[in-house]
């Protein structure tokens, strides 16, 4: 159940990311915003992935 959520999770900040503010920031020509935004959710995904691989290896 916690992998569903975990995506869940992160398609729901895709969409705001994506859907919402970029395309807002964009509009208005703030450019660095828009790029900061998306820098934002990459990171966002590599620390999710990080969690995700050490919570599910096995313990020692």
């Amino acid at each position: 159940m916690i992998p569903f959520t975990r995506l869940i999770t992160i398609a729901m900040f895709g969409v705001l990311c994506f859907v919402l503010i970029v395309p807002m920031a964009l509009s208005q020509h703030k450019t660095a915003l828009a790029v900061g935004i998306s820098v934002l959710f990459v990171a966002y995904l590599i620390v999710n992935l990080w969690l995700w691989r050490k919570s599910i290896r096995p313990k020692q």
